[in-house]
């Protein structure tokens, strides 16, 4: 009862992104001539996505894998016969089913639970790197600067209450336990960069600066934020992936008028730090 409920909860989060999505592409139709044929190509990416990620997460990863790298490989069709920007937003858009085609390829049993996420970051990293390459971005046009300080060390202090909330929706187990605190401390710094600046520089970097380009503000901001709520689907919470949703609107737009991604790098990784690290250590004290 309680996998089915977990299902259905999935199913449901699906269907609210998906709307969201389809409610701004209409709002934007209107406005550019070319936006609903991609917003429609948008929107049925992403329903796929959030398909592949329910296969993963409720039937067989195996399955998952699969699914993921025929819709990664379907991108590639049309990258190749589109026009530059077109090309260059489907380009952007596979790096999300290249995620979880690493995380489910990788043999990630090898090695310590909070040692996977950075062991999975680095080819997730430089395939971006490489697309960047492709496509003539160069660090600072995907928000690899330093720009308005203050704001950015101000969004970075939001990771710790994003961080606290999200670890009372979702009660992860401690990522790590008995470590030294040094070890702790580079186990912190290691989430803000494998967790924070390279998802940061996939999503709100490279994918957000080829959505915007390609859908116009509001629609590559929906666009990239469900992208990102759809890969939390596995944690099986329907109220988390919409706190996700959530956040994600608010580091794009953040990301889109600083000009910038270092804050919400920061933020993306204290995010983490709270939620595996810090937060199930106070809970775990306090019981003692």
């Amino acid at each position: 009862m309680v996998e089915e409920l977990e299902y259905v909860n999935a199913i449901v989060a699906g269907i609210a992104v998906l709307l969201i999505i389809a409610y701004v592409i209409k709002r934007l139709s209107r406005e550019r001539e070319r936006v609903p044929k991609l917003a429609l190509y948008s929107i049925l990416y992403i329903a796929l996505i959030v398909l592949a990620e329910v296969t993963t997460s409720f039937a067989d990863p195996s399955y998952g894998l699969f699914f993921h790298s025929i819709i990664f490989l379907s991108l590639l069709i049309p990258s190749a016969l589109s026009s530059e920007k077109s090309s260059h937003f489907f380009q952007a858009l596979s790096l999300a089913p290249l995620i979880r085609i690493i995380s489910l390829s990788l043999p990630l049993a090898h090695f310590q639970p909070y040692a996977w996420y950075m062991v999975a970051s680095v080819p997730v990293f430089l395939a971006t790197l490489a697309l960047m390459r492709v496509q003539g971005l160069g660090f600072r046009e995907v928000g690899l600067r330093l720009s308005k300080p203050l704001q950015q060390g101000a969004v970075a202090l939001t990771g710790i209450p994003f961080g606290a909330v999200e670890y009372f929706i979702l009660r992860p187990q401690p990522l790590a336990g008995g470590l030294p605190l040094e070890i702790l401390a580079l186990l912190a710094i290691g989430l803000v960069i494998s967790t924070g600046l390279v998802e940061e520089l996939v999503f709100r970097g490279v994918m957000q600066q080829n959505a915007v380009y390609a859908l116009g503000e509001k629609g590559g901001l929906a666009c990239v934020a469900a992208l990102f709520s759809a890969l939390h689907i596995g944690w099986l919470s329907l109220l988390d992936i919409l706190f996700v949703l959530d956040v994600g609107l608010f580091f794009g737009y953040v990301a889109l008028k600083t000009g910038s991604i270092l804050g919400v790098s920061l933020s993306h990784g204290i995010t983490n730090v709270f939620l595996f690290l810090v937060m199930p250590s106070i809970v775990t004290w306090k019981t003692l």
